[in-house]
């Protein structure tokens, strides 16, 4: 088993090596893109270190293996291995649609990690939301107290102490 799981990983490093481009030009075109969407997720995601590491991390390696892999399937096709604008553009678009599934991947990481660190599950984004979504609540409900003067100290200043009433 272990193995078969070792010529697997050596067969698709082969694959990703031959499909990735013919110079370094071509290279950089394929796999730079990618990383560079995985360094701005990972920078734009909220949360601690790890959080960071699996957002950025899913999305670029999604986008690389998305696009080298439709590249490789599409030169496989007869009379498309040298068309180097049609396969560009292939790699264009399997990048977006590895950025999307390592996305979800990354997600589904994450909440996995929110869980075994105690948490309910959730990516970053929906801690966040949660947060926010109950300073919200305490916010309304301090001013609707306030409003109809439920709140201490809210409306003394109109009470009349002798009286016990309004002011007069």
């Amino acid at each position: 088993m272990l193995r078969l799981a070792g010529t697997a990983l050596k067969n698709t490093g082969k694959f990703l090596v031959q499909n990735m481009g013919n110079n370094a030009g071509e290279v950089a075109f394929r796999v730079l893109p990618d990383v560079g969407f995985g360094v701005l997720a990972a920078t734009q995601t909220p949360g601690d270190i790890g959080d960071k590491l699996i957002a950025g991390g899913s999305q670029a390696l999604g986008g690389v293996l998305g696009g080298v892999g439709t590249v490789g399937a599409l030169r496989k096709v007869p009379g498309l291995a040298n068309k180097n604008m049609f396969l560009t553009l292939a790699d264009q678009a399997g990048s977006i649609g590895g950025d999307f599934a390592g996305m979800a991947i990354g997600d589904n990481l994450m909440r996995g990690k929110d869980k075994l660190m105690g948490g309910y599950g959730e990516t970053p984004w929906e801690r966040m939301s949660a947060e926010q979504q109950q300073q919200f609540a305490a916010q309304l409900e301090q001013q609707i107290l306030a409003q109809y003067g439920i709140l201490p100290g809210t409306r003394e200043q109109f009470a009349d102490p002798t009286t016990g009433m309004g002011v007069a």
